[in-house]
């Protein structure tokens, strides 16, 4: 009683400790996570529970970005790169998950199988072979884990171990997910009455004659919807406008920053004082803001039809303009000539491993007697009839190895006394000789001047500023020459209206009010300027008629509604044949083929199933309408019906009942089935400020 009467004294300095206490657990995981408890912390997405980190989530997308700009693509789009990087992360998550709820696993039997030996996954060779110019994965185990034999660092030979330890993770990885697909690939599958369905519905094709009146032929101010037919068409397909989340409509003006007419002017002059140049002097020096590329090549392998033409039609030491497009001018100035070289070669190469000299001269002896090389003892790696070309720079080291070698006979470039593999090469047949030119290629691209930018850009600002709400942003926008686009921002969004480089507009869209219109964003990096408005803001439930797109689509629907009453009432039973509609409604007569099982009639829009299921139901002969359809009305007649030339056959239309409806179906579908009714939910735009 004593205990419980001093805490019952000391309960205030408690209650004051176990708050600080709190606090400072509260704010030390803020501060250890940056956002844990006011944010997404680390997580870039969540995805049944689990979390897309953010840093990795970097990593992968740093690492893409490299990827592409060492390739040439300088100018990517972060956010395109941000979209399929998050997109693989959450499919993986998916797949991990739903891999462990199975407890699929991989033998150590199985992983070796696929990493070594005569069943390595094909993609992996490839690989090391592109990454490390070796000619198997068992090559590269060999050099990696017998550093000593191979005379290797151990510097080198750890790293390289270090990457076979990662490569064993993606292909395991790579083996369950091959697993998990085989065991959704077998979950349907057609038994005879689906099998027997998809025949019947592809059994017969039926050609028909038909005539039809466009619904865009008539005047659709004639046709105007009232308020309570477009509300009765939006209450009837109103599940179309179904939003899980809440949805911000927005305008949005997009203005490419090209060059002005005065900045191609500009650059016709400096590309006509560049050919006086080039055309009175030996080589390309003396070029400023051009850039030139040397090759070698022949009229088939030039880079386009339009070097090819100028390649042809120069004269040594004189150079043309090839090309204008995208803004871009392409020289081309021809350096040489040769009428006589050659031009590539398809040889056998073969890797074996040996002991010494004498087992590699007995290798080359047993394939210069007619031995095929896969009967050859110490086969590592071979690959027959490889092209090589005498005109790829890269070759030119291979190439090298041939010079006076003879065809038909197998030799070996490997003379090293304690070599453990060997190459054995032989020429199979060397291609005429053809003609070569040497070229310059040159080219200049016309980008937008300083003036040029700002005149954009303080031209976008001055209109934004004069027209600061939504409503007048909409109305003045196409009398100041600018054109208005519709775009839905949500917060699963990484731009506006799927526009490279506009992740900042789509968070301001998120924070703003409707009736604000946004400031300007972008600049020559992006190659764009624009400028939103968002409109309203729609929370979970329906996306109302009030949004331009929704709106559009009813008014089209109860538009197009009206004008086939309107036909079918000008034109129903006015006549007892096709050739006699068509002259009533003043159009030729047309065929088409069709099959039910099919998605399209020809010389009509997609999506005309009631159409579709009125041939199926037709007799041949038997005319047919004015009938409905999305896009017209029609008068038919089956003229021919055209049945498949082979009786059912299960096993055949099982196989194609599960490539299109079934385990292929699946397998197209299967993020969607993994994820079931959840949510992506999608944290990126919380760690970016642009």
């Amino acid at each position: 009683m004593a205990t419980l009467e001093k805490i019952r004294r000391r309960s205030a300095i408690l209650f004051t400790v176990i708050i600080v206490a709190l606090l400072a657990f509260i704010l030390g995981d803020f501060f250890n996570s940056s956002r844990s408890f006011f944010g997404p912390g680390t997580a870039a997405a969540k995805v049944h529970g689990q979390k897309i980190d953010i840093q990795e989530f970097n990593r992968r997308v740093e690492t893409i970005r490299q990827n592409m700009q060492n390739q040439g693509y300088g100018n990517t789009d972060i956010t395109a790169i941000q979209s399929q990087v998050l997109n693989e992360m959450v499919y993986t998550a998916l797949f991990e998950e739903e891999i462990d709820k199975l407890g699929i696993t991989v033998t150590d039997k199985e992983l070796a199988a696929a990493m070594t030996g005569p069943t390595t996954l094909p993609q992996l060779n490839n690989q090391v072979q592109q990454q490390f110019g070796v000619m198997s994965t068992d090559q590269l185990h060999d050099i990696a884990f017998n550093p000593g034999k191979n005379q290797i660092p151990a510097d080198v030979a750890q790293q390289l171990q270090q990457y076979w330890m990662q490569l064993e993770q993606d292909v395991e990885r790579q083996l369950k997910e091959q697993k998990l697909s085989s065991l959704f690939m077998g979950a349907l599958t057609a038994n005879k009455l689906d099998a027997k369905a998809l025949y019947d519905e592809n059994a017969s094709t039926a050609t028909i004659k038909y005539a039809k009146v466009d619904y865009n032929s008539l005047n659709g101010d004639e046709f105007k919807p009232t308020d309570q037919e477009l509300k009765a068409k939006f209450d009837e397909s109103k599940n179309r406008f179904r939003t899980n989340e809440p949805v911000r409509s927005v305008n949005y003006i997009l203005v490419d920053i090209v060059p002005s007419q005065e900045d191609l002017l500009a650059a016709q002059q400096d590309v006509e004082a560049a050919l006086e140049v080039l055309n009175n002097n030996e080589g390309v020096d003396g070029l400023s803001g051009f850039f030139v590329t040397n090759t070698t090549t022949n009229k088939k392998s030039a880079y386009s039809n339009a070097v090819a033409s100028a390649i042809d039609s120069l004269a040594i030491g004189k150079a043309r303009v090839a090309d204008f497009a995208n803004n871009t001018y392409t020289l081309v100035k021809l350096l040489g000539k040769n009428d006589n070289q050659r031009d590539e070669v398809t040889v056998d190469v073969a890797i074996y491993a040996v002991a010494n000299a004498a087992k590699r001269d007995s290798i080359i002896n047993v394939l210069n007697s007619g031995k095929a090389m896969a009967d050859v003892e110490g086969l590592v790696n071979s690959q027959d009839d490889m092209t090589v070309s005498y005109l790829d720079p890269n070759a030119s080291q291979f190439v090298a190895l041939l010079e006076g070698q003879p065809t038909g006979r197998w030799f070996s470039p490997d003379t090293m006394a304690n070599a453990q593999q060997i190459r054995a090469i032989k020429i199979k047949k060397v291609a005429p000789a053809v003609t070569t030119y040497d070229v310059a290629e040159i080219t200049y691209q016309v980008d937008p001047s300083s003036t040029t930018v700002n005149n954009l850009t303080s031209g976008l600002r001055d209109f934004v500023a004069a027209n600061n709400t939504a409503d007048k942003f909409t109305a003045q926008a196409p009398q100041e020459g600018y054109h208005i686009f519709p775009a839905q921002v949500t917060s699963q969004s990484l731009s506006v209206g799927n526009v490279p480089d506009t992740r900042r507009a789509a968070k301001w869209a998120l924070n703003a009010k409707p009736g604000q219109v946004s400031e300007v964003y972008g600049d020559e990096q992006t190659g764009h300027l624009v400028a939103v408005a968002l409109n309203s803001v729609y929370d979970k439930g329906y996306i109302t008629m009030s949004e331009p797109t929704v709106y559009e689509y009813v008014r089209n629907v109860v538009t197009n509604d009206k004008k086939a009453a309107k036909l079918l009432g000008d034109y129903q039973g006015k006549s007892n044949s096709v050739e006699g509609y068509a002259e009533l409604m003043k159009v030729g007569v047309d065929t088409a083929e069709v099959t039910f099982g099919q998605h399209l009639i020809s010389g009509f829009p997609l999506n005309e199933g009631q159409l579709m299921a009125a041939v199926a139901a037709a007799q041949k002969g038997q005319l047919v309408g004015p009938v409905k359809s999305n896009s017209a009305v029609v008068v038919f007649e089956v003229s021919d019906i055209e049945n498949q030339g082979r009786e059912f056959d299960y096993e055949v239309d099982r196989a194609r009942f599960n490539q299109q409806q079934g385990a292929g179906m699946i397998g197209r579908n299967l993020f969607m089935i993994l994820l079931g009714n959840d949510k992506v939910q999608n944290n990126l735009l919380q760690f970016y400020q642009d």
